[in-house]
């Protein structure tokens, strides 16, 4: 029986065991962020970029505009993206979740072979990596799913420039590296600090002065990521560090180590009823971050084995599971505050991502501890070891789900134990195998089925025109969505957060329907438009009528709310009794189109300056431009009348005609948020825009008749895409260089 094989057969088995709807049934993901964030962004991608006709550098549909390439959340510059320019949307997306564990897989392979590990034992390292259930929790998370497929072979790479310092080497740490970075998910740019580090002190020889080379290399090569990302992060709420305790929500409870051992530790956390009682050990969400940290019992129990019996050469790999253990514990412990008072880690949130550090180090221990009972079967004293550790650890297991006193809790020990029954009884019967492929085969093949069987759950479907389809109530605007801006004012009810709900945004994007006042879904609107719907809605609580005023000046002509009666139940908003939805849009009166003349411009002093004013204004406030005194225009009071004609509009551009009446000059207020890369013309001439109404825009335009042409460019992005360039032909280079030096050699 041949390796390669039998390997494939087991890639293949375990794809179709976990992604078979996804696959063959026409059904698609949805679970949390997916749905929420994900799906509507990815629909954007090839819609922004025919309307641009190039990078979508702006998107118009979230929260009254937002720079789009430039957020590293939209992975714009990652392989797996371009999918959505090539392949029809559905299959893109759900590629998007099937193709990185493989990928994370084949990365974990090219690890455990360059780690010396037997063709076997990378294998077991690689299914425990792919399929654990880190991996799976973290598909609803994109950035970090993306980060994951490529992380191993970066190690590898780094493991091998560290022991060779070949060239070609140093080129594929660059690459890998890069294709991390590209990602767009800090928390897993900052892991591979001691990621590399790790795989670095377990070497005998080291250079790391080519591994930093490599790692600088990467670094330049992701430029086109890195430089307008850091610019964009800048100008978000991230730039002033995240609150502790809001940082600090998703804390891993200590409790949960055990689920190297068993699945569901908290219960039942999948995407539907069941019994979970974790939620006290989250009070501030009810629910964990990651599903599921579950790496496998086997590779568990491997793992172990091999720290103990080679402590020495496994130290770095097991001082990096402490690290990462006690960074997802938070608060828990002084590390994680200490961490965050550093300037790059202030931003980062939800330290329960850093158990990824934990369970890396447990793969790669998997691998070794297989490889050594594999090859030593006849030792039976490491066998009895073995049993001993798994019998241990299922009764002390056991006996906390059993006070759980649940059903569900039963059974989960009865599984654990048989899978440990099963991985012994492949070994005990390992003398009786003429081949012994096969023993290694059926070994390989019990983590397979226990982590399929455990995981096949954090990746649930639905058809895809539950996602798809718009609901009724907003089907009048997705098959119309010219003219129309929708503020979303159900998902400001308390509660509204359900994953097959129409709530909360951005998910009417993905119909073509553009937003404003929305919540800043993962803190990466621009600091400004973050500001201006804080500031929206302390003006509403203080003067509720002056609601209208606001959202008309916005632009806004419909707003989606919840209808009276509505209840919940569970993730689902049930309707009134004998209403066909728990949702309605209502049309506003007289909203403000895209760009107009003002009847008033109000100078104010910073945000709280603009809320007094609005105040103060009252309805007047529709119909005015408050701009800050640090940059307003050469007047205030009364503009002359003009009338304004939108003529073409993309993503990028936008171009005016103003007819002003005179005889002084008027104010064109534009509803689309304000940005440095926005750049104004007057008839050619460049012009000042000003930021009003704390993030929209509006410039002065005198008397007659004139041209204004508005047009976007990130300057960042074009200096990022010129060093990126430069990175790439000095990795193509290297790896030119390193095989004619090898052939040479």
């Amino acid at each position: 029986m041949r390796f390669r094989p039998v390997a494939l057969s087991l890639v293949v088995a375990a794809g179709v065991g976990l992604f078979w709807k996804a696959l063959f049934a026409g059904e698609t993901f949805y679970v949390r962020d997916l749905r929420s964030f994900y799906r509507p962004a990815k629909a954007l991608v090839s819609r922004l970029t025919a309307a641009t006709g190039g990078l979508p550098l702006w998107n118009p549909l979230f929260a009254s505009g937002q720079p789009f390439a430039a957020n590293p959340e939209h992975a714009m510059f990652h392989p797996f993206t371009a999918l959505f320019l090539l392949v029809p949307f559905e299959w893109a997306f759900r590629l998007q979740v099937i193709l990185p564990p493989l990928c994370a897989g084949l990365s974990m392979y090219a690890l455990g072979r360059t780690l010396r590990r037997s063709r076997w034992g990378a294998l077991f390292g690689a299914l425990s990596w792919a399929l654990g259930g880190y991996m799976l929790s973290v598909t609803n998370l994109l950035p970090i799913l993306l980060a994951m497929a490529a992380l191993p072979a970066a190690v590898a790479f780094a493991v091998r420039v560290a022991r060779g310092g070949r060239l070609v080497d140093v080129a594929g740490l660059g690459l890998c590296f890069a294709l991390v970075c590209a990602a767009g998910e800090p928390a897993t740019m900052m892991m591979m600090v001691p990621l590399v580090l790790a795989a670095v002190l377990a070497e005998r020889r080291r250079r790391p002065l080519l591994v930093v080379a490599g790692v600088c290399l990467g670094t330049v090569m992701a430029a086109a990521v890195l430089l307008p990302g850091l610019h964009h992060a800048a100008r978000t709420v991230r730039a002033a560090g995240l609150p502790a305790d809001y940082a600090g929500t998703w804390a891993l409870p200590p409790v949960r180590i055990a689920e190297l051992l068993l699945p569901h530790v908290l219960g039942d956390v999948a995407d539907r009823p069941g019994p979970f009682w974790g939620a006290s050990l989250y009070p501030r969400t009810g629910f964990p971050y990651l599903s599921s940290l579950y790496p496998g019992l086997l590779a568990t129990l491997l793992a172990s084995f091999a720290w103990v019996a080679r402590r020495r050469a496994l130290w770095p790999w097991m001082a990096l599971a402490g690290l990462g253990y006690g960074i997802a514990l938070g608060p828990t412990l002084p590390l994680w505050p200490l961490l965050h008072r550093l300037p790059l880690f202030g931003g980062i949130r939800y330290p329960e991502k850093f158990a990824l550090l934990v369970v890396f180090a447990v793969s790669i221990g998997a691998g070794h501890g297989f490889d050594q009972v594999a090859h030593a079967w006849w030792r039976r004293r490491l066998l009895r070891i073995l049993m001993a550790c798994a019998v241990v650890a299922l009764l002390a297991t056991a006996g906390v789900w059993l006070a759980a006193g649940s059903p569900f809790a039963r059974w989960v020990p009865l599984r654990a134990a048989i899978v440990a029954i099963g991985g012994a009884a492949v070994l005990l019967s390992w003398r009786r195998w003429r081949n012994r492929t096969i023993g290694f085969a059926l070994l390989c093949a019990v983590p397979v089925l226990d982590l399929v069987t455990a995981g096949r759950e954090l990746v649930p479907t639905v058809p895809i025109a539950d996602v798809a389809a718009p609901p009724a109530f907003m089907r009048p605007l997705a098959s119309d969505s010219a003219g129309h801006v929708i503020f979303h004012l159900a998902q400001w009810n308390n509660g509204l957060r359900g994953v097959r709900d129409m709530a909360p945004p951005p998910i009417p994007a993905q119909w073509n329907v553009p937003m404003t006042l929305e919540t800043d879904f993962d803190l990466t609107q621009l600091r400004w438009t973050n500001e201006a719907t804080t500031l929206f809605w302390k003006a509403a609580e203080s003067q509720p009528a002056i609601m209208n005023a606001l959202m008309q000046r916005r632009g806004v002509t419909d707003v989606v709310i919840l209808e009276r009666g509505a209840t919940r139940a569970g993730d689902r908003t049930l309707p009134p009794r004998g209403a066909p939805s728990a949702f309605s849009v209502v049309p506003m009166n007289d909203p403000r189109p895209l760009a107009f003349a003002v009847a008033r411009v109000e100078r104010v002093d910073g945000p709280d300056g603009w809320l007094q004013a609005v105040l103060r204004l009252r309805q007047e406030a529709s119909v005015t431009a408050c701009v800050d005194a640090s940059g307003s225009p050469p007047f205030e009071g009364r503009p002359a009348a003009a009338q304004v004609v939108v003529g073409r509009r993309t993503p990028t551009r936008l171009e005016l005609e103003v007819n002003a009446m005179g005889p002084g000059p008027s104010y064109v207020a534009i509803n689309q948020t304000w940005d440095e890369g926005w750049r104004a013309a007057l008839d050619g001439a460049p012009t000042r825009l000003h930021r009003t109404d704390v993030s929209l825009s509006g410039l002065v335009v005198p008397a007659g008749r004139h041209q204004v042409t508005l047009i976007y460019r990130d300057r960042w992005l074009d200096v990022g895409l010129l060093v990126s360039l430069g990175g790439i032909l000095a990795c193509v280079a290297l790896a030119i260089a390193g095989r004619i030096s090898a052939r040479h050699g």
